[in-house]
Parts: structure tokens; C-alpha cells; sequence
């Protein structure tokens, strides 16, 4: 008998690898989504922080413009320092914290700088008194600084050539040569290209701060007359900062400078109302980077699914041991050719039995067996003994058995109410044994049969059983065969 595993090796380890395998898919594709999500996220706060600073600008553009020629002197109230043909100018601290400031409002750091030519120190210049007119709105610039940590610092660049600087670290750091050639710089005349919009530049690395930094201007006129602009820089390292919510970086680029790198995804192009932007923002992919976070944030899920896996081999290992052992015990309990008990197993079934009511062992034979495989062969021999046993269990109820015992000998057990119905059931099968054998060879054959009825208290063993059985049969064989004696 051959032996037939539930499930295959291959099936064993590669259904689960492929269950396995949808499990990942769903795992990945839910990581990728859930990225997808984090940049967007993080492209509309980075959009968000933009359009904020844009209106930071805006709303100092409108303050100076406005307020361009508001007269007062209020620089008398703060410090002036004469280095290297710089004039640098600064609050006074306690006066204006606490001069005119509101009942019950708490005083606020004020951090700004003004630095110019020597003439800006000097009360009685026209630079002097344009910048006292001015200099009321530099503690907005202070106080719009501090509004989000990106933002590096607020300028006021005036044609006249001094700078009002929020934080005043930035402004400490101007030099005479940058002042002379201001108005000559790029950014200066692109920003007056693009009267009544917002200038981007950038990103570059700052000297002084060592970071990368973007600048938003707008020009400040008087009627048709270019007086100045206003400069927001923003620190894109803080700007673009993400957390760990992204193991790769959000990048931005200036069009004009700088192309598209190919490890770019998720590529936007930054387009506000009333801003000139060139720039685009892209996702720069670290596959390395991607792999350790994909493998740090999801190794639950995929710990799941390797047990998954190696718990489904095992269950598949477990169900086809139990359908070896089960073949073994076949093996052991069946006979190969039929699939009918053998002996030992027609032993086993009756030791199991619970002989409640009347039963018949009786034993079946072959008449003229010989003959047969001599004139048809063995093949046709074999044919024959298949076809008593598929004819024996055709005849016989689920609770009763029957067994080849070798050869061409059969024993059959019956359970019945009394000994006439058992013998009546013994009769009709060896009838339709030996009425359809004309199926398997032309002329037909018979069979005889012994039988021994025993009642449910019975004490002999099976041994016993089947030799009283056995000379029956012989007795059948003896008195011209095609019968059966009980």
C-alpha cells in the first residue's frame, strides 16, 4: 500500500511561505501608507509654516509702508556704539520693557539692532532721523521672530544703506563692505522686480549661522520709490525637520540651481498666491535608512507573522504525522490488496466490540480457486478476490466487519437480533457473490461458507470462534461446495 501524506513537503512549507508572504504584503503596503501619510503631513505643515511666514512678511510690509513716515524720535532712547565706521544701535532694555507698556501685562524681551554708517549715529543726518521715523516697528520685527522657533531672524534693509536686525546677533555681524554693495546684490533687485509679491531665495548655507537657510523678501515702497525690503530667513534644518516620523529627509530645491535628484519621491512644486517661489519639495529616499525603520517599526507584525508561519508548518507536520501513523496502523490492520482487515486486525475489532446481541463469524471460500487463476491467470485471480470483497462490504452494515485472511479465504462478522435473521444475511451475500461473478469471468464462479452464531454470553475467544467456523467451512467444501453450513 502506498503511502499518501494529507499534504505534500512542498505544500508543507510553501503554503504558509505564501500565506506568509500575503501577510508581509499587507504589512509593507500598510508601512507604505502609513509613510505616504507622514509626508503629506508633513508637506502641509511644511506648507503651513511657509504660508505663515509669508504672512509674517506681509504684515511687516504693510506696517513699514504705512508707517513710513511716522514722525517722533525715539532713538534718543537707545544705545548707539561707533566700530569700524559702523554705527550700531540698540534698545535700551528697561526703558522701552517698561516705558507706555499697558497695566497688567507682562514685559517682553526686546531683541534688535539697527547698523548703518557712521552718519546713522550722528542726530542731525537725514539717515539718522529717516531711521528714528522708522525704528517705532522694530520690536514687531523682535516679536514676530519669536513667533516659530524656524525662523532664524526678521531684517529691514533701507536704501539708504543701514539694516534693522531681529535678533541683534545677526546684525553684529554686518560689515561696512556688505552695506556699500547691498543694493547691488541679487536679491535686492529681484525683490524690487517683484513689487507687490514675495520673493523666495535659496536654499543656502549661511557663513555666519553655518546653516542652511531660505529667505522670503518684499519690497517696501513709498508711492513709486523702492525705500527698502524686509527679509525673513528660516532655517530649513528646523523647518524640514521631521522627527522620527520619517526615516528619510523632506528636501527642497531652487529650480533655477538645482535639478531633481533621482532618489526623489512625492515631488511638489511650492505654489502660494502672491509668492514667487522657483522651488520644489521632494521626499529623498534613503533605501537603507527606508529598510531600518520598516524593520524597526514593524517588527511585532512581522515577529506575528514568522510565528504564523512556523505554527502552520508545524499544524501541517502534526496532520501528516497523524496520516503516516494512521497508514502505519492500515499497514498493520489492513490487508494491501483489498483494503480489508487481516487478521490481526479483524482481532482487534472484535476484542473493541461490544457483543450485546446475537452474531455470526462465518468463513468464505473460493470454490475451484485454483482452477480459475490456472485457466485465466493471476491477474484475473486477483480481479476475483476484489470483487468478493467490494461484494462483501456492499452486503454488510457499518458496525459489522469483514476480513481476507490470505489467499482466497474471507471471514465475515454479523451482528442480529436471533439466528435466523443472521442466517438469512449470510445466505443473501454469498447469492449476490456468486449471481454477479459472471462480471469478472465469463463462466462465473461460487463460494461456500462456514458460519458459527454464537449469543452475547459466549466464552470462547476468536482462536476458538473461527476453527469451529473453519470445519464448517471444510464440511461445505466436502459435500459439493456453493453452500453454507452453519
Amino acid at each position: 500500500m502506498k503511502l499518501q501524506r494529507r499534504f505534500s513537503l512542498r505544500f508543507v512549507f510553501l503554503i504558509p511561505l505564501l500565506v506568509s508572504v500575503v501577510l508581509s504584503s499587507v504589512v509593507v503596503k500598510s508601512h507604505y501608507d502609513l509613510v505616504n501619510r507622514s509626508i503629506s503631513a508633513e508637506y502641509d505643515r511644511l506648507k503651513e509654516s511657509l504660508w505663515r511666514s509669508s504672512k509674517v512678511i506681509s504684515a511687516l510690509d504693510y506696517s513699514f509702508t504705512n508707517y513710513y513716515r511716522t514722525g517722533g524720535n525715539i532713538l534718543v532712547k537707545h544705545n548707539t556704539f561707533l566700530e569700524n565706521d559702523l554705527c550700531k544701535i540698540w534698545p535700551i532694555d528697561a526703558v522701552l520693557r517698561t516705558e507706555s507698556k499697558s497695566n497688567g501685562i507682562s514685559a517682553v524681551d526686546i531683541n534688535y539692532m539697527l547698523v548703518g554708517n557712521e552718519e546713522l549715529c550722528d542726530p542731525t543726518s537725514p539717515i539718522y532721523k529717516r531711521a528714528s521715523s522708522q525704528v517705532a516697528l522694530a520690536p514687531v520685527l523682535s516679536f514676530m521672530h519669536d513667533l516659530d522657533n524656524y525662523l532664524i531672524g526678521i531684517h529691514y534693509s533701507d536704501k539708504e544703506g543701514y539694516i534693522v536686525s531681529s535678533p541683534d546677533t545677526l546684525a553684529q555681524n554686518v560689515t561696512s563692505e556688505y552695506l556699500d554693495t547691498m543694493k547691488a546684490r541679487p536679491y535686492w533687485r529681484a525683490t524690487d522686480q517683484n513689487r507687490g509679491e514675495i520673493t523666495v531665495s535659496g536654499p543656502v548655507n549661511s557663513m555666519v549661522l553655518g546653516k542652511e537657510m531660505m529667505s522670503l523678501t518684499v519690497p517696501v515702497h513709498s508711492e513709486e520709490s523702492y525705500e527698502g525690503l524686509i527679509s525673513l530667513d528660516i532655517d530649513l534644518d528646523t523647518l524640514l525637520y521631521s522627527g522620527d516620523k520619517l526615516s528619510s529627509k523632506i528636501r527642497i530645491i531652487d529650480r533655477a540651481r538645482d535639478s531633481v535628484p533621482g532618489s526623489a519621491f512625492w515631488v511638489r512644486e511650492l505654489v502660494f498666491e502672491g509668492v514667487v517661489f522657483n522651488h520644489t519639495i521632494f521626499y529623498d529616499f534613503d533605501l537603507e535608512k527606508e529598510v531600518k525603520q520598516f524593520f524597526s517599526q514593524e517588527k511585532y507584525s512581522l515577529l506575528i507573522i514568522l510565528l504564523v508561519y512556523i505554527f502552520s508548518v508545524l499544524v501541517l507536520f502534526y496532520v501528516n504525522t497523524n496520516a503516516e501513523r494512521s497508514h502505519f496502523r492500515d499497514l498493520a490492520a489492513k490487508d494491501p490488496m483489498t483494503g480489508l482487515l487481516n487478521r490481526r486486525g479483524f482481532e482487534a475489532f472484535l476484542t473493541q466490540s461490544t457483543h450485546e446481541h446475537t452474531f455470526a463469524v462465518a468463513v468464505f471460500d473460493i470454490d475451484n480457486f485454483k482452477s480459475i487463476n490456472d485457466t485465466y491467470g493471476h491477474d484475473v485471480g486477483d480481479d476475483v478476490i476484489c470483487y468478493i470483497a467490494d461484494q462483501l462490504e456492499k452486503n454488510i452494515r457499518a458496525d459489522d466487519a469483514v476480513a481476507r485472511f490470505g489467499g482466497e479465504e474471507f471471514v465475515v462478522y454479523l451482528k442480529g437480533y436471533d439466528e435466523k435473521q443472521l442466517i438469512r444475511s449470510l445466505e443473501r451475500v454469498r447469492i449476490a457473490i456468486s449471481e454477479k461473478s459472471t462480471e469478472v469471468i465469463e463462466q462465473g464462479f461460487t463460494v461456500s461458507g462456514g458460519a458459527e452464531i454464537m449469543g452475547p454470553t459466549f466464552d470462547l475467544d476468536f482462536v476458538e470462534l473461527f476453527k469451529l467456523a473453519d470445519e464448517k467451512l471444510y464440511q461445505a467444501k466436502t459435500s459439493g461446495k456453493n453452500k453454507l453450513i452453519y
